[in-house]
């Protein structure tokens, strides 16, 4: 049975243990502090004996430490987490943190499992860690081979191996790698026929290759025997086209007329372009010395120069004339250099030509005056 005594003396002991399960104190009048007293953060702020401040964090325990800190009241939970952060610290050496910890009382100085702010995130290694190893996808597999090649050092490898073959992958045929041939397609392409290669070479080209395989004398003379003479097919088909820029050129209205000035100004791009024609490939077949050849261009030539528009203006015939006058230079360059050389039935035809051209430029009366000093010269003999 409980005395009163008893009883007394457990209700005497409840404040005190109720007083010690609270998180911080009321401020009373019991316990406000006196103007004598430091306060809490001079208390932080003061040095202790051990040369830090009187707040110490332990890192450790995460529990924080207070030295002489005995009347104030004990943080709450998020503040000892915001304490427990502080700040951040730029360490002073460069040597690598401490994993396990070291010796020492704890605190700044002591050994603390924590990472650093400024260390990067550890990978991990598979390889070293474990005996996988790392396969490429499942459709790679399949495609290859059923089993990936075993990995195989660097040092191993040999480069003049490699630069000959190359086996992609287990089961797979080896990969040669073919020589580079530097030589020109024409002397390794077979399957073209030699005609057909020949016609992309350039003029020069096809005359320097028929020179390099001149060996004595007799090739030379026996190549001269099988010359034929020029075709011109190709010549008149470039000027004629040439000829049907002019007269496309023109106006098609039946009130415009097609000799004036202004039909004049559409074509005369288009005139400048055939006198240009004509004077390369006439060039072209005197510098060759094929006299035959150019008396008979100058027979094609005069028909397509004379069947140009003749313009009512004196001045905007002066291309037409221009063109006449190049033709009867080259006539009688042919004339002079060729002689009987150009056959019998050649020079009497163009006899013939030469009086109808007369009409058309008066002054090629002078080819006629050197055809007939050759023909007489011919009779003499």
């Amino acid at each position: 049975m409980t005395t009163p005594l008893q009883t007394r003396m457990a209700l005497a002991e409840i404040p005190d243990r109720l007083e010690a399960l609270r998180m911080a104190n009321t401020p009373t009048n019991a316990n406000r502090r006196t103007p004598d007293e430091p306060t809490p953060a001079a208390i932080i702020n003061t040095p202790n004996a051990n040369g830090g401040l009187g707040l110490r964090v332990d890192n450790d325990v995460n529990v924080v430490q207070a030295q002489d800190f005995v009347f104030s009241p004990l943080p709450s939970p998020d503040e000892l987490v915001i304490r427990q952060r502080g700040r951040r610290r730029f360490t002073t050496t460069f040597s690598p943190d401490k994993v396990n910890g070291g010796g020492g009382s704890g605190g700044a100085s002591g050994g603390s499992s924590m990472r650093s702010p400024f260390q990067r995130t550890p990978t991990k290694n598979l390889q070293l860690t474990s005996g996988m190893i790392l396969r490429s996808s499942p459709r790679k597999r399949l495609t290859m081979g059923s089993t990936p090649p075993e990995p195989t050092p660097m040092e191993t490898y040999s480069p003049i191996k490699m630069a000959t073959t190359k086996q992609l992958w287990p089961g797979t045929p080896i990969v040669k790698k073919l020589k580079m041939d530097d030589r020109p397609v024409g002397q390794t392409n077979t399957d073209a026929t030699l005609p057909s290669l020949l016609q992309g070479l350039s003029q020069d080209q096809l005359i320097e290759l028929i020179m390099n395989n001149l060996k004595t004398v007799s090739d030379e003379d026996e190549i001269r025997r099988q010359l034929p003479t020029p075709d011109i097919s190709s010549l008149e088909q470039e000027l004629h086209h040439a000829k049907r820029l002019i007269f496309k050129s023109l106006p098609t209205s039946r009130l415009c007329k097609k000799t004036d000035a202004a039909a004049y100004s559409k074509a005369s791009m288009h005139l400048n372009e055939f006198k240009r024609v004509l004077q390369s490939q006439a060039k072209r077949l005197h510098d060759s010395t094929h006299w035959d050849a150019l008396v008979d261009y100058v027979t094609v030539a005069w028909q397509c120069v004379a069947s140009t528009p003749n313009w009512e203006s004196h001045a905007h015939n002066a291309v037409r004339r221009q063109c006449f006058k190049l033709l009867a230079c080259s006539c009688y360059a042919a004339i002079k250099h060729g002689g009987m050389r150009l056959g019998q039935t050649r020079l009497e035809t163009l006899e013939r030509n030469l009086r109808e051209w007369s009409k058309d430029y008066e002054d090629v009366l002078s080819c006629v005056n050197a055809l007939q000093r050759t023909l007489n010269n011919r009779s003499s003999l």
